[in-house]
């Protein structure tokens, strides 16, 4: 059922557009899977840097991606690069690697790459950083109020390490980081953090995508169709708007408009379109690796027992 509906939805796409549409899903394994039972749900992130070997998480995330192309799904908005650095925090916990940026960087170069070869999109989320919080901000809007050299050395460090690892894209926190931008607004809609600091300083040339505009860190406190048009203006080239179907034609009109009016950056609005499709070409070059559910189910079986540790 649901690789005929990912087949009909490029079908319709391919026809009214000329390209191939991104199919997102967030399937980082563990805890977070989007999924049914009958599909492979590999260990979580912590468990699996439990095992103490990086190959697990190369085998983890090329078995997810050769099981998501194979279903028609070709983005994988995973893995989370987040330091799990303060127990307090509601919303990462075993979805990080571990409580150091080595660690995290050490594990998510495997799913990274594990990812890739199994032939979908993956990025590294949520930029700058949503370890160091004790607010969730599907909730409402938290801040991590540091020093700017600490947040190079704990959050800055593994994104750092993922760009220097070919990661192809990127997502936004909605986090308000004072260090980075002192004007009121998260990170999905700073300039200063997307094309200042990602874009300029850290030489990041994929895409950017936001994290959900309808999360209440944005409705809440911007508006979402607001923060719709100033992430695009920050810099991020896909914004998503994950479950309102008539909050994506009001935001899709007023993108429209803004880009009609000058309020948008025509010239940077194209650049995002070439990222998007450069993006699409380097996807459709990728054939789908043949896919045996009862092969990945052993593999999968293997993985999940390598994760049982002695606490």
């Amino acid at each position: 059922q649901l690789r005929t509906l990912c087949a009909d939805l490029q079908t319709l796409i391919r026809s009214e557009t000329g390209h191939d549409a991104f199919i997102m899903i967030d399937q980082e394994g563990g805890a977070v899977t989007r999924l049914p039972e009958s599909c492979i749900n590999v260990p979580g992130s912590m468990a699996l840097a439990a095992t103490g070997d990086p190959e697990t998480t190369y085998l983890a995330g090329k078995l997810t991606g050769e099981e998501l192309r194979s279903l028609g799904v070709n983005f994988n908005l995973a893995p989370s690069v987040d330091v799990n650095c303060n127990p307090a925090n509601p919303i990462i916990g075993v979805r990080s690697y571990g409580d150091t940026p080595a660690t995290v960087a050490k594990y998510a170069a495997g799913m990274i790459r594990g990812l890739q070869d199994g032939g979908v999109l993956c990025l590294a989320k949520h930029f700058p950083g949503h370890g160091d919080t004790s607010l969730d901000s599907h909730l409402t809007l938290p801040c991590v109020d540091k020093p700017r050299d600490e947040l190079e050395r704990m959050e800055l460090a593994p994104f750092r390490a993922a760009i220097a690892d070919g990661v192809p894209a990127i997502m936004t926190a909605h986090i308000l980081f004072p260090a980075l931008d002192d004007s009121g607004v998260p990170a999905t809609m700073s300039r200063r953090i997307v094309t200042g600091l990602l874009r300029g300083e850290m030489s990041f040339t994929g895409l950017v995508t936001s994290d959900c505009m309808e999360m209440q860190a944005v409705q809440k406190f911007f508006g979402s169709v607001n923060g719709v048009l100033a992430a695009m203006n920050a810099g991020v080239d896909l914004v998503l708007l994950s479950h309102t179907t008539l909050l994506s034609g009001e935001a899709a009109k007023a993108a429209a408009e803004a880009l009609q009016s000058g309020k948008l950056d025509r010239k940077e609005m194209e650049e995002s379109v070439d990222r998007i499709l450069a993006a699409k070409a380097k996807l459709a070059a990728v054939p789908a690796a043949a896919f045996d559910a009862e092969q990945a189910a052993a593999l999968n079986d293997k993985l999940l027992r390598a994760t049982i540790t002695e606490v």
